[in-house]
């Protein structure tokens, strides 16, 4: 059986999203992390406050693993629980500015250096890379999507 042909930058995505996870091990390793730990605090830094609730939507967790990871999260100064001002009951959840900051301070030279090449490239063709990421971005939501539905199944 024969093995399908894709077209290069299909493989070099895939290569991409590889580095990307080794990546994201090695951040969660440095901030003393585990990884699920770390996408917690990873998505609460890059979508601000949130109730633990939708956080554990978003981790494709339960509420009482997320409320966990949080408190964990919490007892390194890595989160906050903010009480709502009108209603006290409720309850976001989110990074600390120094959080926040650490991750940054990780990720800014391949952010600064990913940056710069885009902005040496002629403007049609950072259309075309924006384009083809955001397209991408999609289909990997799609594709993840119906994985998660499969697993319900």
């Amino acid at each position: 059986m024969s093995t399908p042909s894709y077209h290069p930058a299909a493989v070099a995505l895939q290569a991409v999203l590889a580095l990307a996870n080794e990546t994201e091990r090695e951040v969660a390793d440095r901030l003393g992390l585990n990884l699920t730990d770390y996408r917690a605090l990873s998505t609460l830094s890059q979508s601000g406050p949130m109730t633990v609730g939708n956080l554990a939507v978003k981790l494709g967790a339960t509420a009482a693993t997320t409320t966990a990871i949080v408190s964990r999260l919490q007892s390194r100064g890595y989160a906050e629980r903010l009480r709502g001002e009108g209603d006290r009951r409720h309850v976001h959840v989110s990074a600390t500015a120094a959080a926040s900051r650490d991750i940054m301070n990780l990720m800014r030279p391949l952010m600064d250096a990913t940056n710069r090449h885009l902005e040496s490239l002629p403007a049609a063709q950072q259309d075309a890379v924006a384009g083809f990421l955001h397209t991408a971005r999609h289909l990997m939501q799609n594709h993840l999507n119906t994985l998660s539905t499969k697993d319900t199944a």
